[in-house]
């Protein structure tokens, strides 16, 4: 049985990570977009929040709980949601699925109270981003992996510690644990993106990059690379709702006080239509993201689910973005109201399949 009202413990994440992002995240969303960079105390901040140190144990892993509170960072600023979210991806991949020499090492430095950044790194330099598809390759060699290949998009690349990477190994999907520092892992200088701006996202490309055989994510007994993008999925599902909930939000006010030949925009009948769609559209991407976010809790099938939450909320923050923006009218296209920078985000994060995590 499904139950979509929040326990008192969800209640208190729900409202404790709003209030920290409409006072500490969203007046700094403008900023961060002109800097194209996340200032480190900013990071620290976000840090505190306590949501990536959770997951190092497993009585507080959980990922509706990890749903919620991204659609309450995405509310604010998609950039700053998707910079705890890599993070919680590449810790929450260790704690699933590492074994435990690897929870041993590697959790704790993600535990304290210093920003540390890691990144799952699936996407690929190719038309479409199709995760399903890698031509990043990882062959055995003896007690080592040669891992060859390239990553895109990878979120703040050049602060990672650590990459889990996804490679073809013998014919399936494998995940391995590299080190930024290890030989032959080299970050391009990101190149600017239409939106997500500050997430410093880039390239990184692995030469010849050895990897030990204990460093595979699970060692022997293999990782579920499957479960890992579901994840992610689900991830990006939750702070694209934030996303739309977040226009929504804005453009309400805006068309109940904007005047045009003497009736409040409200009142048009085509905007108060869209308003309705816009309302569903949220309120529908939240219930495919919980529904999914519950089923990966559960340990139940959740890759249509999954695929299911992730296509629709990037069909829909489009859909979302682009009537918020235009309900604006001229004043959607300037800096002085977010619209803009949300609909720029809107248009990058809906591509970002596999890079973040619940």
């Amino acid at each position: 049985m499904i139950s979509y009202e929040l326990t008192e413990e969800q209640q208190i994440v729900q409202s404790t990570m709003a209030e920290f992002a409409r006072e500490e995240l969203f007046p700094q969303t403008r900023r961060l977009d002109d800097d194209a960079a996340i200032d480190t105390e900013l990071l620290a901040k976000l840090w505190s929040t306590g949501i990536v140190q959770m997951q190092a144990e497993a009585e507080g892993r959980s990922p509706v709980t990890n749903a919620i509170a991204l659609e309450e960072l995405g509310a604010a600023d998609a950039t700053l949601a998707l910079a705890i979210a890599s993070t919680l991806g590449f810790v929450g991949a260790i704690a699933d699925q590492g074994s435990a020499r690897q929870r041993e090492e590697l959790l704790p430095a993600f535990a304290g109270d210093a920003f540390q950044a890691a990144a799952v790194a699936v996407l690929e330099p190719s038309f479409g981003f199709d995760v399903s598809r890698l031509s990043a390759k990882a062959s055995r060699d003896g007690d080592n992996y040669i891992l060859n290949g390239r990553k895109a998009m990878v979120p703040m690349a050049s602060q990672c510690s650590h990459f889990l990477v996804i490679a073809e190994s013998d014919g399936v999907a494998d995940a391995l644990i590299v080190p930024r520092d290890t030989p032959g892992v080299s970050i391009a200088e990101p190149k600017g993106t239409l939106g997500l701006r500050a997430l410093e996202l880039a390239e990184v490309t692995f030469e010849n990059v050895t990897v030990p055989a204990a460093m595979r994510l699970g060692e022997d007994k293999g990782a579920d690379v499957q479960q890992i993008i579901d994840g992610a999925r689900i991830a990006l599902a939750a702070i694209m709702t934030g996303l739309g909930r977040g226009i929504r939000d804005y453009v309400i006010p805006y068309v109940k006080d904007r005047i045009v030949h003497g009736t409040p925009l409200a009142k048009k009948q085509f905007i108060a239509f869209t308003i309705a769609d816009i309302h569903m559209d949220v309120e529908a991407m939240r219930w495919m993201t919980w529904k999914a976010a519950w089923a990966l809790e559960e340990r139940q099938p959740v890759t249509q689910q999954a695929q299911l939450a992730f296509t629709y909320a990037g069909q829909q923050i489009i859909f979302i973005a682009d009537h918020g923006l235009q309900m604006l009218g001229g004043h959607g296209f300037t800096k002085g109201h977010p619209v803009e920078l949300w609909y720029r985000n809107a248009r990058a994060i809906s591509v970002l399949e596999g890079a973040a995590g619940v």
